[in-house]
């Protein structure tokens, strides 16, 4: 695994998951403390040119600094709904379906960890993964919500369900769909997004206990998927809020 940029390293670092660090010469001084944090904990630093952190990152950004190391750690769902039923009704998880972007999908596991939510569930297939590019759209912050992969979403939803939460969809359209600013998210909630292009599909929707739309007065009828995930979370929090 590749972790691309400082945000991206030093997380790695905390997680105890970088063990090599190579950083370009023009970052050498800024990245100082960064480096004596590295070294400290056994991690090999190397001085290497740009030219070959440029190779090493296949021309993908990296601010002069690359580190490697092993792979985010995943948590089971079984473990996770072990986990959850302590939260009782501010259990927050969210559930992603066909994102494939790994940027997107960066970006929804940053808003996730800005949310303290309790886990973002993706299916093994038809994905994103959290590799490095996604670790650096999520400046870093992957690691700091679990991440849960599994077979079958449609499963899981049905899991979380038994486990007392109330799973909202978040559809474009609006038709039979209920606007978002209307629920007060009493209880355990899920949510779940689809694709840009696709949304939810057909056999996740009909899993759902309602369907939510965001109203939008402008001239677009849609918007990226990372901004869905940052409204909805943020929304759920406020009428929390409100409702204490």
């Amino acid at each position: 695994m590749k972790y691309l940029g400082f945000h991206a390293c030093e997380e790695a670092l905390t997680k105890g998951l970088l063990q090599v660090l190579r950083v370009a010469p023009s970052a050498w001084d800024r990245l100082k403390a960064l480096r004596e944090s590295a070294r400290h904990a056994g991690v090999a630093v190397h001085r290497e040119p740009k030219e070959s952190l440029d190779r090493r990152s296949e021309g993908k950004r990296h601010q002069g600094v690359i580190g490697e190391g092993g792979a985010a750690t995943l948590t089971e769902m079984g473990d996770l709904v072990m986990e959850i039923g302590n939260r009782g009704a501010g259990g927050l998880v969210l559930l992603l379906d066909g994102i494939t972007d790994s940027n997107n999908f960066g970006a929804i596991l940053r808003t996730a960890a800005a949310a303290n939510v309790d886990a973002v569930i993706f299916p093994e297939r038809r994905s994103a993964q959290v590799n490095d590019s996604a670790i650096r759209a999520s400046a870093g912050t992957a690691g700091l919500v679990p991440l849960v992969r599994v077979v079958n979403l449609g499963r899981a939803i049905d899991e979380l369900k038994e486990a007392g939460f109330w799973v909202y969809g978040m559809s474009a359209s609006n038709e039979g769909c209920k606007n978002y600013l209307d629920e007060k998210f009493e209880t355990a909630t899920a949510l779940v997004l689809g694709s840009e292009g696709d949304g939810l599909r057909l056999k996740i929707m009909e899993r759902c206990d309602s369907i939510l739309k965001i109203d939008m007065p402008g001239h677009i009828d849609s918007l990226n998927v990372s901004a869905v995930a940052a409204i909805a979370l943020f929304r759920v929090l406020a009428a929390r809020e409100k409702n204490n």
